[in-house]
């Protein structure tokens, strides 16, 4: 089960509505980007009097828009046949700049919470696996190797920003999970029961202790505590959950119907602060999880939630894109049928990135969606 689970896991604004469309601008030959100071608190009116900007880039350079710089800057990844290349774009200057290149295919890029540091994945070959640490000036930090690795699950600790739980993972699917600290540029080896363990607090990590004996739909989630190195149950019968900064999100207590619980936690007291149910889509082994962000600055969290209960492979009822207020406890839609794709909003939560190389744009507050990229 925990196999499959893998296989899976591998992926304002206050605009009046006379938005205009994005207008393309193509990329010349982009300068590195320099020790600039860090832009201003992202003013959204200024969004009134302004167009979105449109990345263009020849087809075959273009890989994924990556990951927010800023609340007005995006990072893509584009790939000339000798390496791969991160570059910054301005919204609203179309201005490009180098960020990060190397002679390796990189993967991904994921900011921390506080969207000072981004991790780089690469993969120097097909067995090896390489993370590196970057500041928001694109200055390399610190990097690791990792050998007879076929693909790497990462996870930034929310609390502190500076560390990563790192699972890597051999061709046989047997893996070894490590904590990896960037000031220190140390690794430390942890003998944990899931790869896809998640950090609760800087002193304890949280995992899904699933039955290898007897697959089952729904399982308990346990904390190791890292100074003691003992486990414990904390929560029952969960299908998946996430960490945030003093947030923690849950799906779990499925009813016949498929009616899954939607939780949220205070962090690291556990203490319950919203839930309501929504429908569930099955699969042969395990519930379909739709995509999902939290923006930890409005305390909003958002995801796709589809209108039936029942199995993927017959649902065709599509997807409404919602809204949570974790402090005010309320729930409301945004987006009409709409299809679940991967979202990643901005450190403001105005803007979100959408689409399965994030080349969208969706306005919540106004219900816009615009195209970010053209290719050609």
């Amino acid at each position: 089960m925990k196999r499959v689970f893998f296989i899976i896991t591998i992926v304002l604004c206050m605009l009046s509505g006379c938005q205009s469309p994005p207008t393309p601008k193509e990329v010349s030959d982009a300068p590195l980007l320099s020790n600039h100071a860090k832009p201003k608190p992202f003013n959204p009116l200024i969004l009134h009097n302004e167009t979105l900007e449109m990345l263009s880039i020849p087809a075959e350079q273009f890989s994924t828009v990556a990951e927010w710089l800023n609340d007005e800057t995006i990072l893509y990844i584009a790939n000339d046949g000798t390496g791969s290349k991160v570059l910054s774009f301005h919204i609203l200057t179309g201005e490009t700049e180098l960020f990060f290149e190397s002679a390796e295919t990189i993967i991904s890029v994921t900011a921390n919470s506080d969207f000072d540091m981004f991790l780089i994945r690469s993969a120097p070959s097909f067995t090896e696996g390489k993370l590196s640490i970057v500041s928001d000036n694109g200055e390399l930090i610190a990097e690791w190797n990792f050998i007879d690795s076929i693909d790497l699950v990462t996870s930034w600790d929310p609390t502190t920003g500076e560390k990563l739980l790192v699972s890597s993972f051999k061709e046989d699917w047997s893996y070894e999970t490590f904590i990896v600290d960037v000031q220190t540029q140390g690794m430390i080896k942890k003998n944990v029961d899931d790869p896809f363990v998640q950090w609760l607090s800087e002193e304890r990590l949280g995992f899904i202790n699933w039955n290898q004996e007897m697959p089952l739909l729904e399982a308990p989630l346990y904390t190791y505590d890292l100074t003691t190195n003992e486990a414990r149950e904390i929560l029952e019968k969960l299908v998946t959950f996430q960490s945030y900064h003093n947030l923690l999100f849950t799906v779990g207590d499925v009813k016949d119907e498929h009616m899954g619980l939607y939780s949220f936690y205070r962090l690291p007291d556990l203490e319950k602060v919203y839930s309501y149910e929504a429908p569930l889509l099955t699969m042969y082994s395990n519930y379909f999880i739709p995509y999902f962000a939290y923006v930890d600055e409005t305390e909003r969290f958002f995801t796709f939630e589809p209108i039936s209960a029942g199995s993927i492979d017959a649902y065709a009822g599509g997807f409404q894109f919602v809204e949570i207020d974790i402090p005010n406890g309320t729930k409301k839609v945004l987006y009409e049928d709409v299809e679940n794709k991967p979202i990643k909003f901005s450190p403001n939560g105005l803007l979100c990135l959408y689409g399965y190389q994030l080349e969208q744009i969706l306005i919540p507050s106004t219900g816009e969606t615009l195209n970010l990229v053209e290719v050609f």
